[in-house]
């Protein structure tokens, strides 16, 4: 007879996943954001699942095409995550025991520091812990099947469930980040040191992963806020530059890059109603708003029609018209991570062959062919947000930020400094048993040396 874990993997897969594991105590000892007695008091176990991106939407996105149908491809697959979770959910509980599903996205917990967004549960961490799923080079989890191209769900339950096998610490980045890196290469705002490892204690074991410089420097580049890679020959989807950044990184000073950050979100007039956008379709359900939508494959290829099935959900989950409705405007250290090193490249140089999208006409973004050419259209094609509007939508955004995550939670704030004393220690134990070499894989095992 299946043990119960099977059963409920089996339910999963009856659902159309095909990645799909399961973790029990013995594999949730790491930082706050893997307890998930935090999502459900008592939780005992996790169920962790993984959908595919849509590889054609990917292409179209970081070849500058068009951003739309990984937009919507987003919007199909994080509801389709929240309905899993909660027929998972369901289903466990019909058997008796207690469940509760975890958000696809954006549920962070409360925090004096309202933008360190700890979530609530990760799904990161959980994939890891359940199987599925191992550290990457950028941070993303990677799975076998798909690389780090992927949507991340999990339910958690007062279930004893035996936990499935893990996927060894350096797995990924030995065998295949050490070939690659490409992840690194598609921050333009420059996140990632160079070839530095960090790492993630886990259940005693250190994950590696590259060092970030400083995590605010990826909101520059998710909220769109710097657009425009270091040598200024492409570009993600990001309607604005940040003038001080052009033709290089920034220092990674936590100061200046938030006050630099806020000045330049405040400025765009749209921020929080973007936000809204992104937090309401990964944290709700809106099932009849979906209903409406063509699955990725069936898109039209005009971008009017596109930009319209947008704007018709925006509207249905209670999200006023915006001048554009492509809200996603990075990620591309995840999407350019596929299954295998060649695929990962062939991906980045779609990408970087993609050159450059800046706004032109009605605010459309606009393929142009160089650097040169961007500035004339930016001069050509300014946004204008008069004093209104941007005191209104500071306003807003400070509603959203401080209303949903501002506070302090003293059950995760000591979580997190004895996390912090362990990874400490074990990383320490780390370098100094492996030496120089450390940061280019060695041959100690960090899974020995125990947090």
């Amino acid at each position: 007879m299946a043990s119960a874990g099977e059963q409920l993997k089996d339910f999963v897969r009856g659902q159309g996943v095909e990645v799909v594991g399961v973790a029990g105590p013995d594999r949730l000892d790491g930082p706050p954001s893997l307890d998930p007695s935090y999502t459900m008091p008592g939780a005992r176990s996790i169920v962790s699942f993984a959908l595919p991106m849509d590889v054609g939407a990917i292409y179209k996105f970081l070849s500058k095409q068009s951003p739309s149908p990984h937009n919507i491809d987003q919007v199909i697959c994080n509801q389709a995550i929240n309905d899993i979770g909660w027929s998972l959910a369901d289903h466990i509980r019909a058997l008796g025991y207690r469940a509760e599903p975890v958000p696809a996205n954006n549920t962070y917990r409360r925090s004096l520091d309202v933008f360190s967004t700890h979530p609530s549960f990760s799904h990161r961490f959980g994939a890891i812990a359940s199987g599925i799923a191992g550290q990457g080079w950028s941070g993303n989890v990677m799975t076998r099947e798909y690389g780090a191209a992927v949507y991340l769900g999990t339910v958690v339950t007062d279930a004893l469930l035996e936990s499935d096998e893990p996927i060894p610490p350096r797995y990924f980045v030995d065998n295949y980040c050490s070939a690659c890196k490409v992840c690194a290469k598609t921050c333009v705002a420059g996140m990632f040191e160079a070839d530095e490892e960090d790492y993630v204690l886990l259940n005693g074991e250190l994950h590696p992963r590259g060092r970030r410089r400083n995590l605010d420097l990826c909101n520059a580049s998710c909220f769109g806020l710097h657009g425009l890679s270091k040598d200024k020959a492409w570009s993600s989807w990001g309607r604005h530059w940040i003038t001080d950044w052009v033709g290089r990184y920034p220092e990674p000073d936590r100061f200046r890059v938030r006050r630099t950050l806020m000045t330049k979100g405040g400025g765009t007039g749209d921020a929080a109603p973007r936000f809204e956008v992104i937090k309401r379709t990964a944290s709700l359900r809106w099932p009849e708003a979906v209903a409406s939508i063509p699955p990725v494959a069936e898109l039209p290829d005009d971008q009017d029609e596109l930009d319209e099935i947008l704007h018709r959900f925006g509207e249905s989950i209670g999200v006023p018209r915006l001048r554009d409705p492509n809200v996603l405007t990075c990620g591309q250290c995840a999407m350019v991570c596929g299954p295998g090193v060649s695929e990962s490249r062939n991906r980045y140089r779609a990408l970087v062959e993609g050159g450059i999208v800046v706004p032109g006409p009605e605010g459309r973004m606009t393929r142009v062919s160089s650097y040169a050419e961007a500035l004339e259209y930016k001069k050509k094609y300014p946004k204008k947000v008069n004093a209104v509007e941007r005191a209104r939508d500071s306003m807003a955004s400070m509603r959203q930020w401080y209303g949903y995550y501002f506070g302090f939670e003293p059950r995760s704030f000591l979580q997190a400094l004895a996390y912090d004393r362990k990874l400490k220690r074990a990383a320490t134990r780390y370098r100094l048993a492996v030496g120089p070499s450390c940061d280019e894989g060695s041959e100690a095992d960090p899974a020995t040396l125990r947090g």
